[in-house]
């Protein structure tokens, strides 16, 4: 799809740009020299990549149909014509092929393989990823060997791992294939992942859902080849756009820098958040704020996080609650003030009832304590008008409102827990043990670890000794008259492997993990931050502890780079391998001694912080 008529000017693109943050394509037409290079993780990961395709497609040569062809790195012209040759003389697959260049739709692309189908071809792409979760249902795949989507086969007990990256590239390359003629006639395309199978996507089946309107309340399951349309052509319009801005000043940009998750390994972070946190801040620097929701407050006028911190907190809290208050305004105006709302709505019973508890009883309650501003931007604000007064107010941390005092569980034995892992699997799980009753004694940190190459045998054996040790704690605090708690800081992490490992193993193990899941020994501590305090940014455990007065021993820490520290501490002949692994065992004792130090930081202080203001 596009917005304006004319995309001839934007250089043709690959299909990563439909993925990728919309502001990036504009300022590579505006501001390319601003781009910094990749952080070290990315680059790692990029690097994993292109080894794990290597790997992969070394194993495959020989092993599939006789009639694979292989593109070699060429000038593009010369391996876009050896593509086109092989196609037409039907070769059974093609390997790094160099798709035609789709002019008219600004497209270029070379998928990994492509598969001969009826009367053209499918594309596959490998990814160093998983691509199936054990789960009820089944997933269409094929055996590499047998590469063809004529006789893939349902796999059951096994679903699709959908990645939306994933079907958009597949759609990008299915796009190219129909401009050059060249297509299946089937709207599909396949994943080549870690597991050793062709995981098929059906790029014409609804799967992703996304808002139908602005105000994100209406939603729509859309195909991957609908979502790919919108995406990389509202791309297209963008670098139009910034190209037109280039020549004429008074040309509107079609989007503006917006916080995400994605900024921190982009290469304009820089240049984005020297504008993102001008004056007070950009509304998208507030946690959990929505694209929809951030769209809708600049329609509105409302571009700063001042702004929201000036919205009326008991409206937008009462929309949030399930009140109409728009509805009640409507139904009382010209009305008498002593009027009861309950006359004007009486089968609202549900919203009278929640009006009542907050002392909202007639149509002059309700115009005494109602902000129309307030209403006409809506209740969605109500944890971001907190947020925003928390993030500008002179304290790092704020209560909750009407939270006089808090608890923080502690227990006579606390462990704190926190596992390292990589795409193969979890290779390291670190404890904290601290025993109260005995102060003298001090907090011993014990690392299960595994240097060898992780599989799932690997993976198994450093769970079990994990476990075995913590289990052992538990049973032996209990004997001792003790209590015992532990303790992660966001706590789906670590449960989905727990849950994962515990469930290939057998069903016993996987009924034992679910038994200390759901027990009072288990503690997020993340969860039990979010519930009774505020600092109006990032509740990660990097941002928390230092509020807290904790530093890492370790330089730059961080997940991402504890993956390029594992690299290093498993190679063979790498030099660096002993400083590596002391790296890893440093960062992750940082992490659990975060956590036990945010523990006692909140037990200790927690009550005494001020209330964030609600009114």
């Amino acid at each position: 799809m596009s917005y304006i008529s004319d995309v001839s000017m934007v250089t043709v693109q690959g299909g990563y740009i439909a993925k990728q943050c919309p502001v990036v394509i504009q300022n590579r037409v505006l501001v390319p020299t601003e781009e910094a290079e990749s952080p070290p993780e990315a680059i790692h990961r990029m690097d994993a990549g292109i080894e794990f395709e290597a790997v992969t497609l070394e194993s495959l040569r020989g092993e599939g149909p006789d009639d694979w062809v292989v593109i070699p790195q060429q000038p593009r012209s010369t391996a876009i014509e050896a593509t086109v040759d092989a196609m037409g003389r039907g070769a059974a697959v093609i390997e790094n092929a160099f798709l035609p260049i789709d002019e008219e739709g600004r497209r270029t692309g070379r998928p990994d393989l492509l598969i001969r189908s009826d009367a053209g071809y499918i594309p596959v792409d490998i990814k160093h990823h998983r691509t199936i979760d054990e789960e009820e249902g089944s997933v269409l795949v094929s055996d590499p060997t047998d590469p063809f989507y004529e006789t893939a086969y349902p796999m059951e007990g096994w679903d699709l791992r959908k990645h939306q990256g994933d079907a958009l590239q597949l759609a990008h390359y299915h796009r190219m294939l129909e401009a050059g003629g060249h297509d299946s006639g089937r709207p599909v395309g396949g994943i080549l992942g870690k597991e050793g199978l062709i995981v098929w996507y059906d790029l014409d089946a609804p799967m992703w859902t996304t808002p139908a309107k602005s105000d994100g309340k209406k939603r729509k399951i859309r195909t991957s080849l609908e979502r790919y349309d919108f995406e990389f052509g509202f791309r297209l319009d963008i670098a139009a756009t910034a190209h037109s801005r280039l020549e004429d000043d008074d040309v509107d940009l079609l989007v503006e820098p917006r916080a995400s998750g994605e900024c921190d390994e982009c290469g304009f972070h820089d240049f984005c958040w020297s504008t993102l946190e001008l004056g007070s801040g950009d509304s998208s620097l507030l946690p959990g704020l929505t694209y929809q929701h951030w769209r809708h407050l600049r329609d509105l006028g409302i571009t700063e996080r001042s702004q929201i911190a000036d919205l009326h907190y008991p409206t937008a809290s009462l929309m949030k609650s399930g009140v109409e208050v728009d509805v009640f305004l409507e139904l009382a105006e010209g009305e008498d003030p002593s009027v009861s709302l309950e006359s004007l709505r009486s089968r609202a019973k549900k919203q009278l009832l929640l009006l009542d508890e907050a002392g909202v009883l007639t149509v002059g309650d309700l115009l005494k304590v109602t902000d129309l501003a307030t209403v006409a931007v809506g209740g969605f604000t109500a944890q971001r008008i907190l947020d925003a007064r928390a993030a500008l107010g002179p304290h790092p941390v704020y209560r909750r409102p009407g939270l006089d005092e808090v608890t923080v569980p502690r227990a006579d034995i606390e462990i704190d827990i926190d596992m390292e892992n990589v795409n193969e699997g979890v290779y390291l799980w670190g404890a904290l043990i601290n025993n109260r009753t005995k102060p003298e004694t001090g907090p011993e940190y014990i690392p299960f670890v595994s240097w060898e190459p992780i599989d799932d045998e690997v993976e198994l054996e450093v769970f079990l000794a994990m476990w075995d040790w913590l289990t052992t704690q538990r049973d032996q605090a209990k004997d001792n008259g003790l209590t015992m708690k532990a303790y992660v800081w966001h706590e789906p992490a670590e449960n989905y492997h727990l849950r994962r490992i515990s469930g290939a193993a057998n069903r016993r193990l996987e009924e034992q993990v679910e038994n200390l899941i759901d027990s009072e020994h288990w503690i997020d501590l993340k969860r039990v931050f979010g519930n009774s305090w505020i600092t109006g940014g990032s509740v990660g455990l990097k941002s928390i502890a230092p509020l807290a007065g904790f530093e890492w021993d370790v330089d730059d820490p961080g997940g991402g780079l504890s993956m390029v520290k594992y690299d290093e501490a498993v190679a063979e002949d790498s030099k660096g391998t002993d400083a590596a692994r002391e790296w890893i065992l440093d960062y992750n004792r940082g992490d659990v001694e975060a956590t036990s130090a945010i523990r006692g930081w909140l037990d200790e202080e927690g009550s005494d912080w001020p209330e964030v203001d609600a009114r």
